[in-house]
């Protein structure tokens, strides 16, 4: 199974990759120009507080050990909800504690800040053991309590999701 994750977060990298390769050639200024809401920068600046959080929420979780609970089919049901409804490209309000993300980066200090987060979720799913990937690591705002697996797919679809936002943002702004 961990080869799986594996695939996952080789799969969020090349998708976090491309978002930056299509934001480079923009202006500074630009992205961090606000639409009808948050700027492009804060949009990449809550999704890497979002995986940060995740990630100290799960090693705080994992100190449980053998007693957090196993994931069953109604924690899967409500993952498969969860990854649906982050297709459809709607909008709903963020959790309070990642909803003012920070606007003042540039775009190679978010790119450094999340490369740094990233590097921080390989070391712990390398030292994650394998005996507890069927375990409800982690709480999901939406989706409830999720594996590690299914964490790292709803990082995915998160990410996604946050895509139709950044070029909402650039349509708004005619960039």
């Amino acid at each position: 199974m961990k080869n799986d994750i594996e695939k996952r977060l080789f799969l969020l990298k090349k998708e976090t990759e491309d978002i930056f390769a299509n934001l480079e050639s923009l202006d500074h200024d630009l992205l961090r120009k606000n639409g009808k809401g948050w700027s492009i920068i804060q949009v990449l600046s809550h999704l890497n507080m979002a995986e940060i959080i995740s990630l100290e929420y799960m090693k705080k979780k994992m100190l449980a050990g053998r007693k957090m609970k196993k994931v069953n089919m109604i924690n899967k049901a409500r993952m498969w909800v969860t990854c649906g409804f982050l297709q459809t490209g709607l909008k709903w309000k963020a959790p309070s504690y990642i909803s003012n993300p920070n606007g003042d980066y540039s775009l190679s200090e978010i790119k450094s800040k999340w490369e740094a987060t990233r590097m921080k979720i390989h070391d712990y799913i390398d030292n994650y053991p394998d005996e507890w990937l069927n375990r409800a690591v982690y709480k999901h705002p939406m989706a409830g309590r999720l594996s590690l697996i299914q964490a790292i797919d709803s990082f995915i679809y998160h990410q996604r999701h946050h895509v139709h936002q950044i070029n909402r943002i650039r349509k708004e702004l005619s960039i």
